[in-house]
């Protein structure tokens, strides 16, 4: 098989590996990038993704790509992935590599095979770059530390937030030995100086029946005590020629209030216990989870823009690090005091009016106002910020 035939094949399969976010309206081709990461300086790139093989032994319920589901295949060898690589990258069209595998001849030849592509580029070819290199599950301890030497980051796929959870969609895999033993491997050689983009993971969202709140009690542990770097979120799609095949597919929205959460975690200081969960242990998925957690502490509010700590301040819907940053800086000149002092930060500063007070002075609507607006409604599957 020609190499643009194997590309045709392996960049379409690796769409299933979120870790590297798919560019908003783009299909991934071998023709362009179509990924985006955030590398050690937290800015985005490029990437170029693709696994080395297609061809798997495992029969995960969720995955197209099961061993038992009857579709073409494609591997290359090391010396391929360079050829696929580098022209793009001398092009400028890539800033970066995003390499993942399926299980063909077992675990441990196919990630040997995978950093044998990786350590080629970077031996070889003099490739300095960027690397995000994704294990796989039961990865031996070796290849942890070598993969380590080789990346800027690696990442390995939990799937799902509990051994309970994954056992439903992928019973082959042990959550606890196969996947987080090897994050805890991964994340000592973090705390060594390698990795500089650290970690990630991803979550299917909605395959094994799981609620946001294991979701994201399990993200904020591997936060907290593995100092994970990203957890992606990629929405369940049935797949045909899998058992899940007639399921429902996971709304679109709902990962979007996944990731609005994890962000909360992560950048603006709330625990999980603060996520404002239903009774079901759910999002709400008609409001920004930062807007519904607002809402529900309405004693926290309204606090004065001019004094109020950094802390809180990123607890105002509609202000981020970015926003509070000029905020802390602006104030230093001159006090808020005008509704247009507010809204000229950022487009979405508007929606803090309602919670904050601008040198006294409240300009926000009432709250039987408020809550006639954000009250619940039918939510259809698009990406609506309130």
């Amino acid at each position: 098989m020609h190499l643009d035939e194997k590309l045709e094949l392996l960049a379409d399969a690796a769409r299933y590996d979120l870790c590297a976010s798919t560019l908003p309206g783009r299909r991934f081709t071998p023709q362009r990038a179509a990924s985006v990461e955030d590398g050690p300086d937290q800015r985005a790139r490029p990437v170029f993704r693709v696994l080395m093989s297609s061809t798997c032994a495992w029969n995960c319920a969720y995955c197209p790509l099961r061993a038992a589901h009857d579709t073409p295949r494609a591997s290359l060898a090391p010396e391929e992935l360079a050829a696929a690589f580098l022209p793009r990258h001398q092009a400028g069209a890539v800033q970066g590599l995003f390499v993942s595998t399926a299980v063909h001849d077992g675990v441990d030849r196919a990630v040997e095979r995978m950093l044998d592509g990786v350590e080629l580029l970077r031996s070889q070819h003099g490739y300095t770059g960027y690397v995000h290199v994704k294990l796989l599950p039961g990865t031996a301890a070796a290849d942890v530390e070598r993969a380590a030497r080789l990346a800027d980051r690696l990442s390995l796929n939990l799937e799902a937030p509990s051994a309970g959870h994954l056992a439903r969609i992928s019973p082959e895999r042990s959550w606890h030995s196969d996947l987080v033993a090897r994050l805890v491997w991964a994340r000592e050689w973090q705390q060594a100086g390698a990795l500089p983009a650290g970690t990630a993971t991803q979550f299917v969202v909605g395959a094994a029946g799981e609620r946001d709140r294991d979701l994201l009690s399990t993200g904020s542990w591997l936060y907290r005590e593995l100092g994970m770097r990203r957890i992606y979120f990629g929405a369940f799609r049935p797949g045909a020629g899998t058992p899940l095949a007639n399921a429902a597919a996971t709304p679109l929205v709902r990962v979007q209030r996944l990731q609005q959460a994890d962000w909360m975690l992560r950048q603006y200081g709330f625990g999980d216990g603060e996520l404002p969960f239903d009774d079901a242990g759910d999002l709400p998925l008609h409001l920004d989870p930062k807007l519904a957690w607002a809402l529900a502490n309405p004693a926290w509010f309204p606090i004065e823009l001019n004094t109020a700590a950094p802390e809180q301040l990123l607890r105002v819907p509609g202000l981020g690090p970015l926003s509070v940053a000029r905020i802390l800086r602006l104030r230093r000149i001159n006090p808020f005091r005008e509704l247009r002092h507010l809204t000229s930060l950022s487009s979405q500063a508007a929606r803090a009016r309602d919670f904050v007070t601008l040198d006294g002075h409240f300009f926000g609507r009432p709250a039987a106002e408020l809550a006639r607006l954000y009250a619940p409604r039918p939510v259809v599957e698009q990406l609506t910020l309130f």
